[in-house]
Formats: structure tokens, sequence, C-alpha cells
């Protein structure tokens, strides 16, 4: 079939919110693209075949001409043309044919209008229809169709895989009537929380590539940069598979939160856990619980729940190297980790026609930029988020709508943004700097007082004022998740890092009133590794944070992200300080950690011992640690830290070295036996040897005899025998296992195909109707 001339009927002034119950879609608010997209889709739905492009419009560039084939190799066998219109309620009339009669003779002609379906989102009335069918006819039609706003209405709630290809239709009407009941309470508030973006919604590649990802893994992590739209994917997906009546939506907000909700008897769970590795800046203990939890993962996976996580791409990759063998296999290999960076031009377009046109801004600002929308979604750096800001008058204050001024816009967000943010009224900053100074949101009746209380001091409102301006900045640069109130957007927390570089007074008050955990994983010390996005601490603020680090309350949690910051963000001085005006701190206890050498205690310990301030009761205690992870766990992870070497006496590391070959060495084959039968199943098989093999490594490069050599030799022998019975059994294990999950909706097309596009066939600006 062939489906052409998708076309914008001139409307009336309108309401722009898209709303209404199942039965009325507003359609007429998506743009005559997006419904030509659409009406594509419903034509695959429907026929059951892929719609494939027809690139020659007859018109001179007016037309998209969908060829949709018989299904054998036989041409295509019919039309459908599409006319929308922007005007809410307008019913179509039988002159809307009259334009189209030269083309269907054409086509008629040609062979490809046996079957010809006329498609529009205007109202159809039955009179109407038979009248036209009877035109078509006369015309040499065969099988004429009229299909108005009902028919296409009726086939979106008949179809979750239509709703999954062009999941933009959840914002156009009630939700509830596919949630209803289906969704659990943290579910419902983040989707509703959702809803008024959905319209905006465009399914791109990345869209397509994770839902695969999911459908084929289990799992999926989207990495992008700030505002390239992890988040709405996130939303959009979470959404899909909420229709599926056996499973549970859970949004989460860090690895433990996972741990805490995975339930084993419950294989419906679909995981949604944005941020997973830090906000802003990368979470090492958020690095440190994965190390655990992948393990629950995979069991979860395979028990029926799914899983969507989102990052920043250099978050991630900070997290890729410290997890190492530890990580996600589908996450190390790449094979479920999808870049929703990359976009083409005219994703880029439709994503900003949707912003715009469905934004706050008037018609006569819409009308003044119009003409320089298409050289803004031309911008190589586009991202989504950006495009949203351009829809919203908060953030366009003072911005000319010239193309020049436009395109800066894009190009530099976050000068923009800082500039936005530094207009704003005091109290209202002050409202932004209460929210940031509390890392995980800013809760009312469940705060941190003393962080309140400075900030309150350090701007001169009271608390009751500050956040009486929550609800004029919700929606624009707050959100309210739950009870919390909490950036609309992470980005806006990187613009307050910069603004309060800026201001050395408000750094002061920061240190001493900022939560502990904001201290200990958004900070780092002048002089110190640069960590991106993370907020510096001058030197001479270097007392201040010295006096914040010994009140760190006395917890488990926090002392390993306290040990953390002294050994890898804090600055020679400020370690030293710290150490000797409150030398209890290297003597509590926290998390331990899968591998030594990632142990920040131990880390902090080996940095003590460098600088000669180290208690040696504690030098000795790491010494016997060290030489136990060795000797008893086969951990020689710390091998390559000179400094936690150091920790052991010159003479005691000689003797763990012979130890390592005439103890550990021979016997190694029943140790290779007892992991071989403890192995978890759900790891990767391979990832059981690794610290084994790291020893045979070790023990080779200390200097080996003949003897000792071929023990190695046969060592590694074995290991492989070993994991290839492991892979024997999982296999086994795998083939046998019953999945009764179903995620099957929510898969929008194979991996090789590629999604139609209506408009690609077009030389019709998107972005013709935006100020109608």
């Amino acid at each position: 079939m062939t489906a052409g001339d998708a076309q914008t009927i001139p409307a009336a002034p309108r309401d722009r919110l898209a709303h209404g119950p199942w039965s009325d879609l507003a359609l007429h608010t998506i743009g005559w693209r997006a419904f030509q997209d659409l009406c594509s889709q419903v034509c695959e739905v429907v026929l059951g075949r892929p719609v494939e492009i027809f690139r020659e419009a007859q018109d001179g560039g007016q037309d998209a001409v969908f060829l949709i084939p018989s299904g054998h190799d036989a041409p295509p066998i019919g039309t459908v043309q599409c006319k929308h219109t922007s005007e809410a309620g307008k019913a179509l009339r039988v002159s809307d044919l009259t334009a189209e009669i030269d083309h269907v003779e054409e086509l008629v002609k040609a062979g490809q209008a046996d079957t010809y379906a006329f498609m529009t989102n205007m109202s159809v009335d039955a009179p109407v229809a038979a009248a036209m069918r009877a035109k078509l006819r006369a015309l040499g039609v065969r099988k004429p169709h009229i299909l108005g706003r009902q028919y296409i209405v009726r086939v979106i709630r008949s179809s979750a895989r239509l709703r999954a290809l062009v999941p933009q239709v959840y914002g156009l009407g009630d939700l509830t009537s596919i949630v209803d009941e289906r969704l659990s309470e943290q579910s419902r508030a983040l989707l509703d929380s959702w809803i008024p973006k959905l319209r905006t919604y465009v399914p791109t590649q990345a869209h397509r590539d994770a839902v695969n990802a999911i459908s084929e893994h289990g799992a999926v992590l989207l990495l992008g940069n700030p505002s390239s739209g992890k988040s709405a994917i996130g939303a959009i997906v979470s959404t899909i598979a909420s229709e599926n009546p056996d499973n549970t939506v859970l949004a989460l907000t860090s690895p433990r939160d996972f741990e805490a909700g995975w339930n084993p008897n419950d294989p419906g769970r679909f995981f949604w856990i944005d941020d997973a590795f830090g906000s802003n800046v990368l979470r090492d203990d958020y690095v440190q619980d994965w190390t655990s939890a992948f393990s629950k993962l995979r069991a979860a996976i395979k028990h029926g729940n799914r899983f969507l996580l989102t990052s920043r791409k250099h978050i991630y990759e900070a997290a890729r190297r410290r997890l190492g063998q530890r990580n996600l296999a589908q996450f190390a290999d790449g094979s479920a980790v999808v870049d929703v960076g990359e976009l083409t031009f005219e994703e880029k377009a439709q994503i900003l026609y949707n912003h715009v046109n469905f934004g706050e801004q008037s018609q006569s600002w819409r009308s003044s930029v119009k003409p320089h929308l298409a050289a803004v979604a031309a911008v190589r750096d586009f991202l989504p988020g950006i495009a949203e800001r351009l829809g919203d008058p908060n953030f366009t204050k003072g911005l000319a709508p010239r193309e020049s001024s436009l395109v800066r816009f894009m190009e530099e967000p976050t000068e923009h943004l800082i500039d936005t943010v530094n207009a704003l009224d005091d109290q209202l900053q002050a409202a932004l700097i209460l929210v940031y100074v509390h890392q995980a949101g800013f809760d009312p009746n469940d705060h941190d007082p003393s962080a309140a209380q400075a900030v309150a001091e350090l701007t001169g409102y009271t608390l009751t004022k500050i956040q009486d301006c929550f609800a004029e900045l919700k929606g624009s640069f707050l959100k309210l998740s739950g009870a919390k109130w909490t950036f609309a957007h992470p980005t806006i927390s990187d613009a307050l890092t910069e603004i309060l570089r800026q201001k050395p007074h408000m750094m002061a008050a920061l240190i001493r009133g900022a939560t502990i955990d904001t201290v200990l994983s958004s900070f780092t010390c002048e002089g110190s590794p640069l960590i991106r996005d993370a907020l510096v601490i001058p030197t001479t603020l270097d007392d201040a944070l010295v006096a914040r680090l010994g009140r760190t309350p006395h917890e488990r949690h926090r002392n390993w992200m306290l040990f953390h910051f002294l050994s890898y963000r804090a600055s020679e001085a400020v370690f030293a300080k710290a150490v000797r005006q409150f030398p209890d701190l290297l003597r509590r206890s926290c998390w331990l950690t899968d591998l030594a050498g990632n142990d920040p205690q131990v880390a902090a310990y080996a940095r003590a011992n460098h600088l000669g301030i180290l208690p040696d009761d504690l030098r000795l205690e790491a010494a016997d640690s060290l030489e136990s992870a060795a000797l008893t766990h086969l951990d020689v992870s710390f091998f390559d830290e000179e400094e936690m070497l150091a920790l052991i006496p010159p003479l005691r590391l000689v003797g763990l070295g012979l130890a390592l070959r005439t103890t550990v060495l021979p016997s190694l084959e029943e140790r290779i036996d007892e992991i071989a039968v403890d192995a978890d199943l759900d790891e990767e098989p391979d990832s059981h040897f690794k610290k084994l093999l790291s020893v045979l490594d070790r023990v080779e490069a200390i200097g080996v005899g003949g003897d000792t050599a071929a023990l190695i030799d046969d060592a590694r022998d074995q290991v492989k025998r070993s994991v290839e019975a492991l892979e024997e059994r999982k296999r086994e294990r795998d083939e046998g296992a019953d999945d009764d999950s179903d995620w099957t909706h929510i898969v929008t097309q194979k991996k090789e195909e590629s999604p139609p596009s209506a408009a690609a066939a077009t030389k019709r600006s998107v972005f013709d109707d935006v100020d109608k």
C-alpha cells in the first residue's frame, strides 16, 4: 500500500492542553508529521507487515508515500492518504477529497489503488463516509476505506504494541484506562509526574534499542550526557511495562533500594533505577553496593524481573573501571548498553517541535522563532532536555528570537542556565540552595535541621518563606517526587555547583551546613585529582572542612564514605589535619569490600603510613588483613598498589611471596574443585576463578622453577576444564528453565528493521504549524 499527502488544515486558535478520555484522544495537538508517523504505525500493526517509504513524492515534495507490500513478490496493492487538522472537533467533509482526485486517478492507472484508505484525525459521519467511498469507486478504487478519529483511537486502545511504537499517545488521554489497578503506589506517583511530558515524547532509535535489549537480556543501561533524554525513555518503557497486569513497576534511586525491593517470589517486577551510579558525580558507595547487588540482579532476571538503569556517560565509565569483573556481563560487553545521544535530524526536529508546540510560550513567540528552529535542530550536540527549556518561558527570558541566539542556547546550555538561575529572585535561589544541600531531596517533614538552618542564615530568609517558593518553581526548576522536592533535572544542580564555586562566602556556609552525604559524595579538595561536576573546596576552607569531617556520624555506611573521601578526594593537607585532629577517625569500622585493593579504609591506612602518621598497631592490623586476603581468600589485588604493599613490613612481604609459591600453589587443585562446586550459575562461569588466576600470575612474576611452572600450567588447565563444565551446567539449567513472564508486548520490532518515518519522504518543514 501507499500513503500520501499528510496535510494539515489551518485551524482557529485552540486550547494547547492535550487531555481527555481515551474515547477522544487529542490527536489534533500532535502536529502533521507526528500524525503521519502515527498513521504509518497503525498501518503496520493492522496489516501485520512493515511499512516502507517510497521517496518519489508526486507533487513536488508535499506528499509522503508509504509502500505496503502485498506479502508476496507482487507490487504494492493500495494507497493510504493521511489528512491532519489542528482544529479540535473538526468533522470530515466530502469536499476534502476533491484535491486528491487527480492523484487517485494516477494511482489507479498505476495499479497502486486497488485499495484506497483515507485516514484522518477528523471525526467521520456515516453519510460522509458513504459518499466518499462512492466517489472512490467511481474513480476505479475497488476497496475504499474512510478511517477517522474514532477508528484510530479504537486501534490505539486495542494494541499495546502500537502504544509501544508511538508512546506519545499516553500523554493524549486518560492513563488510568490502562494502568488502573495494576501499578504499585510508587509507580503510580512516578507515572503521574511524567504524564504532562509524555505527549511530547518522540520514540527514537535509542527507545527501540532499549526495549529490544530488555526483551533479549532482561536489562538495559541507558547512557547519555545530561539532558539527552535518558529519564524520558525510562519513564516511557516503565509505562509500557505496566500494561502487563502481572507486572509491578518500581522506580528506585539506589542499588540498596533494589536489594530491599527484590522479592524472588515475585517474578513480575520492573525496576527503573535512574542515575544508578550517582546523579551529578560518581557515588562510590553506589559502586560498592552494586558489586554485591549485581549477583542478586542476575538471579532476579532469571526469575522474570526486568531492569532499566540510566547513567551519565562519564559517571558510568568511572564506575565501570571500578567494577571490573564484578559488573553485569551484559553491561561489561555492551550488549545491553544503549547510547541515547545519537539522534537523526528528523528525530531532533520532531523533539524540538513537540516541546515548542506543547510548551507555555505565546503564539507570537512561537511565530518569531519558527524560521530558526530548523537551525536549532541541526546543532550537532542537540539535547532533548534543552529543547524542552525552549518551550518554557522561565528559561527564555531575555533570549532574543534570532537564529544566533537560539543556536547558542542549544550549544551552550550550562552557561545560559547559570544566567537564568542568577536572574531569579534571591528567595527563589534560596529554595534551590535548600534542595541542593539535601542531596537526596528536601522533605519538609524529614530533613536535616542544621542544613536547613545554614541555608536560612546564609540567605537571610526563614525556612517557611523559602518553602513558600517551591510551588512557584514546580514544573520548571523543581519537581515533587513523593514527599520530597528534587531538581526537575540534574543539570540545575550542575549550574548551582558552578554558581556556588564563584561565591566563597556561600562555600563556607555549605561546608558547615550541607548534609554530610552531600559533602562526602559531591565535594572534592583543591589540589586533588579533578572530579567532573564535583564542587571544589578551596584551600582557604580546609579548617572548616576538617571540622565537618570530624563530625561525621559514626555509622558503617558513612564511615565507608568518609574513608573514601580521605583516601581519594582530600588533599594531603586536609588528610593530615583530619587524622591528627581526630585520631579516632582511622579506628572506625565500615563495610568490607570484595577486593582489598579497592578497600577505602586500607587505602586510608596506606596514605597515613606514607605520611608517617599511622599508629603502629593499625599498620600491623592492616598487614595481617592483607596477608589473610592473599593466603586465605586468594586476593592479591593490592599488589598493584605500592602504598598498600608498604603496609606490610619488608621481611613479612618476602615471606608472603614464598608462602604463595610453597603453600598456596600446591593447594590450588582442591581450591578449584571447591570453587566449581559452590559456583553461582547466575554469574559468568569464568568470573569465579579471577582471583585464583591472578595468584598464578603473581607467583609466575615472582620467578618459578620447573616444578612450580608445571603446577601453574596444571592449575590453568584445571580452571579451563572447570569453566567448560560450569558453562554446560549453566546451559542445561537455562534450557530447562520455565520462564512464564511475557514481555513481548514491549518489543517494537526486530533489531535489524528500521522504523517507518512518514515525514522522511517530505520536504515540508516539521515546524510548519508550530505556531498554529
